[in-house]
């Protein structure tokens, strides 16, 4: 089923247009708007002649126009998408060919295969061009479509203009923010009616037929101007041309139009010839019209010249293209509704057409005409031979449209179609739902003592609980499943089935016999498994075999191969989410953020809340590692809200063990202890509950961390205990190395030297073995949040002689070879906004500086970084006045009294760690890592990506050293820094506005004039803002502060015209 053989090229060809067509230049005139927006609607119900109207229209025009007809098959995402590149090359045109060959990939996402074809319509259409969407109606049902081809609108290159015309308005929703930017042009029924005028026009010019004003004024009257019915009482009058008008539209009827157009078609059709009327009634099942299928469906051989002659006579035929047609789609449910009043005769009919199309293998028209003939058991056959290629491509809309239309009964005894929903609803994240139908399945397959098939229901209900990371639920049904299959019978479905039941030791632990299952696997069935893949990597996960796991996924990650076909989600498994849990176990933050996004993005196109949810707890981990984190205090609760909102995404309490995890973590990294101990608590009641040692473990290691930092050794000393029993007992070297190290730690803190060795000796080989070095020099999520904690323990081993190659290779990056002391954590210096001195978490208290001057050439060293400061440049700003032997001695003092206040604890004999002096000058040590919150700032808002700077909002708390003497030190410094933040915060607020983050945008807002509140640019933004909220009285009281703060800065009555022009556009 690749994408090209499901393309009908009839579908992107504007139909012909019909004789006897009225050119109506005011509905010209209105569609020419078109090309002054970016989406037209064009809204009426049938007949009212939005087809022929956009003919005319495009007709007329010199420019390339693209055109989809759009059915109810394409309903599913993958299918709607390949039409609608392949409209784009049609017809001499060659425009999103790389889009085209990404929808064929299994790996790749609708959204990813769109921007391929913005970028090729962006960069290839010299000029204004229009695509036409006619029909979308057929595929509102789909809320996935909907969305992809809002998202199309929303990133259209400005030289394409998109035309939509269906019988319903779209729920797009990004609606009502085209609407306030006037990207949309609205044309409803009203638009298309036939004015008197018009309708007079077509009578006398295109009709030949003079009507007098009397019986024009009652034509008005009855038909409202409605094409289709007018075009109907032509028809009437041209069978009866001696009754006139009178007889066709009689006094005092009052029929609705539908009605009315019934009667008249029924006049039309009793004066064919007997052969010519049947030939309209059969093949009115078909939604096309060629000879080749007519002629099958009637036995004759004539059909093209009996379209040709009704096309000609003008009966209700559109003309796709030379040769084929299709009926208007009222008169076909007029000729359909007759035909259904021979119901035998109609049921044959329907099912002769299924058979034409089951032999040419178009099973989406051949099912649709047995679900008409009522041939559900033929449907059965069809779907036991297609179904799983259906879902493995994604299918579920037809799937579940083609199920539910069959009758409760039969579906209720239908055991492959109850496993196949159950499927849909597994895809679908409806997990409780799934589980219900194949349960049912169950039941039906073993009344019938249908072995393979209830092994397949087993299997289906075990994969909900491998979805869900469910091991105890699944373990049962699995293992059941496996008793009732024959290897040599079904080789291919017992090794998806050891698969299966790898994992499920993979989630309980069992991680030796996952491997040997996995082996099993592959030597049952040589043929490949994708599956076994991710499993085998999540497998390597949970053996601490990070390396490893990673090179796999690299592996597994999108290739683009052109023979790909869709795929359904893959929940937890994904290779994005995967890799950014790997990294973030190694500690490297950009690329677990980045990964994390990724899955976020293939979550949106797949629109899976499982994988958004998984997605949104991966972010969260890689968010807690990032340096900002730690100089942000209000990243803390962005953290949280990324934890709690994959809670919110997901019902079902065991996926809510990870991010349970990732909030234990955070809250009691920053000193959150007694909550911290709540929700691990929750964490690991959940995790025993569903049997996952594992994820247990790693949340009893950020417990005892937690408790290690707070001094509560004992009870962390119990927590890091049972999980460096259950890691080795797992044969996760990863987690053991990290819970010995803590548990290294907690011995040292404790005063147990012997216990400390032999902890940090075990720690030190895995280490080595592994290379695990990250968790002592990086911030891990098993590691610590200031990794410098583990640094003592390192120079300890030295002195022990412990693994004294390893400690040599970790101390020489850290420029620590030659220390024989270390605090234990690092510095961390706010210089936005009120300054702050941190050693790792602990606030510098101001008793602690003993001089204020030793605080201030801490501010100055940092404002000065990395330049030396002489004794002289510091006096000359600390001691002004002072004379030479003055300032010597007082330099002596502060530099003696910063030392103390940040290294309280430093033996004596040993130099200090952090503020170097050599004679007359000092510095801040350039080789120790000394978190400066002004570089953080600087380097990621002049990064080219948005992320960067959004994330370097959070740390502009004010100017440099704002209300501190350093302030007027560092003028020009803080001047720039300051321009950043304004220039950046714009780019930043535009960027939350273009995508409708209306709440983060008004956040920035607010800040950004809290912060400077003569910002003018700050006030123009937040009036958007507000407008695009709706809220209308808060714009004028935002233009009323920004009138107030210009008369302030330019004197009264001074009124930007910028801020003028806005106010005046948005208030009109």
């Amino acid at each position: 089923m690749s994408v090209p053989s499901q393309i009908i090229l009839s579908q992107l060809t504007p139909p012909a247009q019909r004789t006897g067509v009225l050119e109506r230049e005011r509905v010209r005139a209105l569609l020419a708007g078109s090309l002054a927006h970016s989406l037209t609607l064009l809204i009426a119900g049938t007949g009212y002649g939005k087809t022929t109207s956009l003919l005319s229209f495009i007709h007329a025009l010199d420019v390339p126009v693209f055109w989809f007809s759009v059915r109810g098959a394409q309903r599913d995402p993958r299918l709607f998408l390949s039409y609608l590149v392949s409209a784009f090359n049609q017809h001499g045109h060659t425009l999103g060919q790389d889009a085209l060959r990404l929808l064929n990939d299994a790996e790749v996402d609708e959204t990813e295969a769109l921007v391929a074809l913005v970028n090729s319509l962006t960069g290839q259409l010299e000029g204004p061009a229009v695509l036409v969407l006619d029909d979308f109606q057929a595929v509102q049902g789909s809320a996935e479509v909907v969305r992809l081809t809002g998202w199309l609108v929303d990133h259209l290159p400005e030289q394409l203009h998109v035309i939509i015309s269906s019988r319903s308005l779209p729920e797009f929703p990004g609606l009502n923010q085209w609407r306030l930017k006037g990207a949309v042009l609205e044309l409803g029924w009203e638009a298309l009616t036939f004015s008197p005028d018009e309708t007079a026009d077509l009578f006398r010019g295109t009709y030949h037929l003079e009507l007098a004003e009397e019986d024009l004024a009652r034509l008005q009257s009855r038909t409202e101007g409605w094409a289709i019915v007018l075009q109907a009482v032509w028809q009437s009058i041209r069978s009866h041309p001696q009754a006139g008008l009178r007889r066709v539209l009689p006094e005092g009827e009052s029929a609705s139009l539908q009605n009315l157009f019934a009667y008249l078609a029924e006049e039309v059709l009793d004066k064919l010839a007997p052969s010519h009327r049947d030939f309209l009634l059969k093949t009115a099942v078909l939604s096309f019209l060629d000879s080749e299928t007519c002629d099958f469906l009637l036995d004759r051989g004539d059909s093209l010249d009996v379209l040709t002659e009704s096309y000609k006579a003008g009966l209700f035929l559109d003309q796709l293209r030379p040769g084929i047609f299709r009926y208007h789609h009222i008169f076909r449910e007029f000729l359909l509704d007759r035909l259904d009043e021979t119901p035998e005769v109609a049921r044959e009919v329907q099912r002769k057409a299924a058979s034409y199309f089951m032999a040419h293998q178009d099973w989406d028209s051949a099912i649709a005409h047995l679900l008409s003939a009522g041939d559900y058991a033929q449907i059965g056959h069809i779907l036991e031979d297609i179904g799983e290629r259906l879902i493995q491509s994604g299918r579920y809309q037809s799937l579940s449209f083609w199920l539910s239309s069959m009758p409760e009964e039969f579906r209720a005894n239908y055991p492959y179609g109850n496993y196949l929903m159950g499927q849909v609803a597994r895809f679908n994240n409806h997990f409780d739902q799934a589980l219900e139908y194949y349960r049912t399945a169950q039941r039906l397959y073993q009344q019938r003592g249908n072995s393979w098939g209830l092994s397949r229901s087993l299997r289906g209900q075990a994969q909900v609980y491998l979805d869900t990371i469910r091991p105890i639920n699944a373990t049962q049904l699995l293992n059941r499943a496996l008793t009732l299959l024959d290897p040599t019978e079904s080789p291919v479905e017992v090794a998806s089935l050891l698969t299966q039941i790898a994992e499920n030791q993979v989630n309980s632990g069992e991680t030796y016999q996952a491997a040997l299952n996995l082996q099993r696997s592959r030597e049952i069935f040589s043929g490949g498994n994708a599956d076994s893949d991710f499993i085998q990597a999540r497998l390597l996960l949970r053996t601490g075999r990070l390396d490893e796991g990673i090179a796999l996924l690299e592996k597994l990650e999108p290739t683009g191969s052109a023979e790909a076909i869709p795929r359904p989600q893959r929940f937890h498994r994904e290779a994005s989410l995967l890799m950014s849990l790997f990294y973030s176990f190694k500690g490297e933050a950009e690329k677990s953020v980045f990964y994390a996004h990724k899955g976020l993005e293939l979550a949106e196109n797949l629109q899976s809340s499982m994988v958004r949810s998984v997605g949104g707890m991966r972010l969260g981990h890689a968010l807690q590692l990032l340096p900002v984190s730690r100089l942000d205090p209000a990243s803390a609760a962005r953290i949280r809200e990324a934890y709690e909102q994959a809670i919110r995404e997901v019902d079902i309490v065991r996926i809510h063990v990870e991010p349970l995890w990732g909030i234990c973590r955070l809250l009691g990294y920053n000193g959150q202890t007694a909550e911290c101990l709540a929700v691990g608590r929750e964490a690991l009641s959940i995790a025993g509950s569903a049997g996952d040692e594992w994820i247990s473990m790693l949340v009893r290691i950020s417990l005892g961390a937690s408790l290690t930092m707070a001094g509560q050794l004992e009870e962390a000393n119990m927590h890091l205990t049972v999980a460096e029993s259950v890691a080795a007992r797992v044969g996760d070297s990863h987690s053991r190395c990290a819970a010995l190290l803590w548990l290294a730690l907690v011995a040292d803190r404790q005063g147990f030297p012997s216990s400390r060795m032999v902890f940090l000796d075990q720690a030190l080989s895995l280490m080595r073995d592994h290379h695990y070095d990250f968790l002592v020099t990086r911030r891990a999520m098993l590691g610590a949040d200031d990794p410098a904690v583990f640094l003592p323990l390192l120079l300890q081993a030295r002195e022990d002689k412990i693994q004294p190659e390893l400690i040599s290779q970790l101390l020489q990056p850290l420029h620590l070879q030659d220390c024989v002391y270390h605090p234990g954590y690092t510095l961390t210096l706010r210089t936005l906004g009120p300054f702050e001195a941190r050693l790792g978490q602990r606030l510098v208290p101001p008793e602690a500086w003993k001089r204020e001057k030793a605080r201030q050439l801490l501010m100055i060293l940092a404002g000065s970084r990395p330049k030396v400061l002489s004794r002289e440049q510091a006096s000359v700003l600390l001691w002004p006045d002072a004379d030479n032997a003055t300032s010597i001695n007082n330099f002596k003092v502060v530099v003696s009294a910063l030392n103390q206040a940040l290294e309280p604890a430093r033996p004596a004999g040993s130099g200090p760690l952090f503020v170097l002096r050599r004679q007359d000058q000092v510095q801040l040590n350039p080789d120790i890592e000394i978190l400066v919150d002004h570089e953080i700032f600087e380097e990621q808002i002049l990064s080219a990506r948005l992320e960067d700077k959004q994330s370097a909002m959070g740390l502009y708390r004010g100017r440099l050293f704002e209300g501190e003497p350093a302030q007027e030190w560092f003028m020009a410094e803080a001047q720039y820094l300051h321009r950043l933040y304004l220039e950046n915060s714009a780019l930043v607020i535009e960027a939350a506005l273009a995508a409708g983050r209306l709440e983060e945008a008004l956040t920035l807002t607010n800040r950004l004039l809290q912060i400077d509140p003569e910002f003018e640019a700050g006030y123009l933004l937040q009036m958007r803002t507000y407008h695009a909220r709706g809220n209308m009285p808060m714009v004028y009281q935002v233009y009323r502060q920004a009138r107030e703060m210009a008369a302030r800065m330019y004197g009264p009555g001074e009124i930007p015209r910028e801020l003028q022009q806005l106010f005046q556009r948005l208030t009109q």
